[in-house]
């Protein structure tokens, strides 16, 4: 008789799977596990594969490789684990040179591991152009090449959709530029973690491919007889302005303070043989980084006094590249036109049926947000992002992360197509202090009864004052079954007058700066923008758009029920909470 898997043994698949990136076969391999043909079968009835969190399984990839690579004295296992990790991030980044049979990985990492020893680290000198040229060959789609066709322009500005390979290819660009010519390149990205993602892929491109070893920050290759510096920063670029090389900016319509930060980055390339790349996903109109997109930054700020100036940012006009008259090239580039010229990871269909109309035209068509129509300011929301490092009173590895100090909690419930988040805010106890969202969890894909017992799970770890809950749909289950264990539960039920408060209150924390979140999780301002402001008839109401491949609008709900155990007027004493509140 076939043995019966619980619904424990299901989510540890699930969570191999989505999480951390195990293959049928690998999930099938750990112990008290079924079939790979019966897990591929959960995996189908479950729909695992939307639940799959690239970026995020990117990072953690990112991250271990970044940590092993550094590490002195590796042992046996760390190689194999270096291998497999960089195995995963080539499949990631749907490298069609990726070795696939595990055994491969098990039979060489002896070998390797000798022949690391023996080599020089970071020495790049063997690595011949016809060699990376046959790898640009296999690695790269059309619109990549296309790209590396026109890496000699002095300034290139491009605006693509999500989720195209841009950030693996021009780790790539650099990679081959800094072998073959010998150029330092800087990069600069909107969180740490994209400057680690930046970092891992080169590491694994030479340990994969050319069995280099490469670490170090800055990262110095040796290339016949020259040195050559990559260095990887986040928006802080202070720590690099004495620094000098090909300049990547990368999310720059996600970047805050983006025209500080583009006059101390752009100093870097000062000398007329660097290069300056910026590229980026639409956010808002209002963003800084938008004039400069646009051509306005230039006429205003160089006197342009030519009425035939204009940079025509028409995607007609730049869909297949052009030096536009401020001397930028640019490109604007549709999912529609990275599918047509041979891209074959994305299915449109399948995009149009899971978003709206108007987030698929923000996440695939290149069309920025109008920040009017957004209930939320997307600059005083990335004024709130700071570096969580400096929370001395928070550790995320402790037994109890924010020791007893109190927290609120929200928990915005999965409909058809989003997500279900849990957030912890820490909560102010004096005017000096803020909400700080300390934790992010995505429990999609469980049951109510999972959800319960995961949020009852965290109750126990942190002081919870109060845990806002949707009631709404699944939610109404979860609520239920928190109540049961806690007192401090506030059911609430969605209406059009529940939202405004709900918004009201959020705008105001925001706009007094009594809010942070880390500057990693962009995330968050991601998901407050697409919170919109519509007008029926004679009332104003706030919708979301939502997907099961992002989830907006999913975080900041989730926040705003955690905020709502705070008044409108900030007074914690005296708490109107009648609003939407469950008989």
């Amino acid at each position: 008789m076939q043995p019966k898997y619980g619904p424990e043994v299901r989510k540890l698949a699930q969570d191999l799977y989505v999480v951390q990136g195990y293959t049928f076969d690998e999930i099938a391999e750990q112990p008290d596990m079924p079939s790979a043909r019966s897990i591929r079968r959960w995996a189908d009835d479950g729909k695992w594969a939307d639940m799959c969190p690239s970026y995020s399984a990117e990072m953690a990839y990112s991250r271990k490789i970044n940590l092993l690579v550094e590490k002195p004295h590796k042992t046996e296992s760390d190689y194999k684990e270096l291998d497999f990790c960089t195995r995963q991030l080539a499949v990631l980044n749907k490298s069609k040179l990726s070795p696939a049979p595990k055994q491969r990985a098990n039979n060489e990492s002896s070998e390797r591991k000798t022949k690391s020893k023996k080599k020089k680290k970071n020495d790049c000198s063997h690595i011949t152009k016809e060699m990376l040229d046959e790898l640009k060959e296999k690695l790269l789609y059309p619109h990549q090449k296309h790209w590396f066709e026109n890496q000699e322009h002095r300034k290139r500005f491009i605006l693509k959709p999500r989720q195209i390979g841009a950030t693996f290819y021009f780790a790539f660009e650099a990679f081959y530029d800094a072998v073959v010519n010998c150029r330092n390149k800087i990069f600069i990205s909107a969180s740490r973690d994209q400057a680690e993602i930046f970092k891992s892929n080169i590491i694994a491109f030479a340990f994969e491919h050319f069995d280099v070893e490469l670490s170090g920050s800055p990262m110095v290759l040796t290339v016949g007889g020259k040195k050559v510096k990559l260095i990887f920063k986040s928006t802080n670029a202070h720590t690099a302005q004495s620094e000098s090389g090909d300049l990547y900016i990368d999310e720059v319509f996600w970047i805050p303070k983006f025209a500080k930060l583009r006059s101390l980055a752009s100093a870097m390339a000062t000398h007329s043989h660097w290069r300056i790349t910026y590229f980026s996903t639409p956010s808002v109109t209002t963003h800084e980084a938008y004039d400069f997109w646009n051509g306005k930054w230039f006429r205003k700020t160089m006197a342009c006094n030519d009425p035939e100036f204009e940079v025509n940012v028409k995607h007609c006009n730049l869909k297949h590249g052009k030096v536009c008259a401020d001397g930028f090239w640019r490109q604007m580039l549709t999912v529609y036109d990275v599918v047509e010229s041979g891209f074959d990871k994305i299915n449109i269909e399948i995009l149009k049926g899971e978003y709206s109309k108007d987030e698929f035209e923000n996440l695939f068509m290149c069309i920025f947000i109008d920040n009017s129509h957004s209930a939320f300011n997307l600059r005083k929301l990335l004024a709130c992002s700071v570096n969580s490092d400096n929370w001395k009173d928070f550790d995320p590895n402790a037994e109890r992360p924010y020791g007893f100090k109190p927290v609120v909690m929200g928990f915005d419930p999965a409909r058809y197509g989003d997500k279900s988040i849990v957030v912890i805010l820490s909560k102010p106890m004096n005017a000096a202090e803020k909400f700080r969202l300390l934790e992010v969890i995505d429990l999609t894909g469980n049951d109510f009864e999972q959800m319960a017992n995961e949020i009852h799970k965290l109750t126990k770890i942190y002081q919870v004052d109060h845990i806002g809950v949707d009631k709404t749909g699944m939610g109404m289950g979860v609520a239920e079954l928190v109540s049961n264990h806690n007192h401090n539960v506030q059911q609430l039920h969605l209406n059009p007058d529940l939202k405004n408060h709900l918004v009201t209150k959020t705008i105001n924390v925001i706009e007094n700066k009594r809010f942070e979140f880390d500057s990693n999780t962009i995330g968050v301002a991601q998901s407050f923008i697409n919170v919109r402001r519509e007008v029926r008839g004679d009332n104003v109401v706030y919708a979301t758009n939502r997907s099961a491949s992002i989830g907006h609008g999913d975080v900041a709900w989730a926040i705003m029920f955690a905020l709502y155990d705070e008044p409108l007027d900030g007074n914690s004493i005296n708490k109107q909470t009648s609003v939407g509140m469950a008989a």
